[in-house]
């Protein structure tokens, strides 16, 4: 059984269930809660017509960033990500979305997809390695190649790892923004990694048979995430604003992991399908994407993922407990 460290441990149902409990609210008035409140939603927040909370994730509503199909368009419409990301966060409605995607440019053209709740955990991964003694990203660029323009760099990072006894995680980023060019529209979005982690190894997906997109697809994980605000915060430092202007994961501000926690801790489900008697469970990893997606629509994408909290240091600093 593996044991996450204290920084990333959720309280249990247990815990939860001796916490005073309220009427239930909206989604995203969650945030509200007390720390000593908990609430039951009654019903779980899938939606009907997917086999399961890994299928939605699978198959569910995609918040679709403009598609540009050439290197040409992208630096035509000169369109940064967070610009991308404010217009599509910002036109949701009140769908259940199980991430949002962009398609790349490059040779390998599979549509790259980002959950919020990675965000969030890449968020939190990147605030353990700051406030917890000795554990620390690694990040080291390489970026001195002709090609740097036209290819982006390779970033070479260590992550620390969310579960005790585990060794340290080693990865490589590729096609990463690093220069102040009209290319490094195209190059942000054939960003890539070698990382191969549980939930992006296992996490296989085939289109449906009226899909538009092809099955192929890219999932970021919290891994490269945390490893992607490491080498924000190193090059801001060294007076270079590209890998934040053109960074392809949404950075939460602290209200949306206030939110975040209080799914975690402070709100159980209603499901008739389990054997317990009270038939009480911890909300899933799909039913927090659609929470933090309906935290999105009720207040918006600057107040929710728009934050210049990373180059100033901030979000190593959050509070996660």
């Amino acid at each position: 059984m593996t044991i996450k460290k204290p920084f990333f441990r959720q309280q249990t149902k247990a815990e939860i269930k001796r916490k005073n409990l309220v009427e239930t609210v909206s989604l995203a008035d969650l945030v509200g809660l007390q720390t000593d409140q908990f609430v039951i939603l009654q019903e779980t927040l899938v939606p009907r017509g997917y086999e399961s909370a890994r299928k939605f994730m699978k198959h569910g509503y995609e918040v679709k960033l403009k598609r540009v199909y050439s290197l040409e368009q992208a630096i035509r419409e000169g369109k940064t990500p967070v610009q991308l990301r404010e217009q599509a966060f910002n036109d949701i409605d009140t769908r259940n979305y199980c991430g949002y995607s962009f398609l790349p440019l490059g040779r390998d053209r599979r549509k790259r997809k980002v959950s919020l709740v990675e965000c969030l955990e890449g968020a939190r991964i990147f605030a353990y390695a700051h406030q917890v003694s000795g554990a620390g990203i690694k990040v080291k660029a390489y970026s001195d190649s002709a090609r740097v323009r036209l290819d982006g760099a390779e970033v070479v990072a260590e992550v620390p790892s969310r579960t005790k006894d585990e060794e340290r995680i080693q990865l490589k980023l590729v096609s990463v923004p690093m220069i102040d060019c009209p290319e490094k529209y195209g190059v942000t979005l054939n960003i890539g990694s070698d990382h191969s982690c549980g939930s992006k190894r296992f996490n296989i997906r085939y289109k449906y048979t009226d899909d538009k997109e092809s099955s192929g697809i890219v999932n970021s994980c919290c891994h490269e995430i945390a490893a992607y605000l490491e080498l924000i915060q190193q090059q801001w430092q060294e007076m270079n604003i590209i890998p934040l202007q053109m960074s392809q994961f949404a950075i939460p501000s602290q209200e949306t992991v206030d939110y975040y926690l209080k799914l975690e801790n402070n709100v159980l489900v209603k499901d008739t399908n389990l054997l317990c008697e009270d038939k009480l469970r911890k909300p899933n990893r799909a039913e927090k994407e659609i929470g933090l997606w309906n935290f999105v629509l009720a207040l918006g994408h600057d107040r929710t993922f728009y934050s210049r909290a990373c180059r100033d240091g901030d979000v190593q600093a959050y509070r996660w407990r």
